[in-house]
């Protein structure tokens, strides 16, 4: 069964898995972004964010290849940014040029090197 919950201190040597396996080669910063997994029976993927200026940063999507391509990414990124939206952050922003297009077809408008969306027109609300 898929779920998605917070990350705890016992998921972040999975996490570190994960994002090894991916090729994330950035750290990963527990005390400052806030952490979902994904999980069936065991942990396949993350994603992360980071609050700045009333804006959600999504700093890291990593979904392991087997699991790629099946939605997940997609289910992953609505759940932070209704977390976000819950938190009552405006906008979310994203410069993961592996995922450019996969964002902008959700609707995140490039700018620059980013791309954005406006969390209350993201969720039609």
């Amino acid at each position: 069964m898929f779920s998605i919950k917070f990350a705890k201190a016992e998921d972040f040597e999975t996490i570190k898995k994960i994002a090894n396996e991916c090729g994330i080669k950035g750290p990963l910063n527990f005390l400052e972004e806030i952490f979902m997994v994904a999980r069936e029976d065991k942990p396949f993927a993350f994603i992360s964010m980071k609050v700045e200026n009333n804006n959600a940063i999504i700093s890291n999507l990593a979904i392991l290849p087997s699991y790629r391509d099946k939605g997940f990414e997609n289910l992953m990124v609505r759940a932070v940014l209704n977390h976000a939206l819950d938190m009552g952050l405006e906008n979310a922003c994203v410069n993961m040029p592996f995922y450019k297009d996969f964002f902008c077809k959700l609707g995140f408008i490039e700018k620059g090197d980013f791309q954005m969306v406006k969390l209350k027109e993201f969720f039609r609300e």
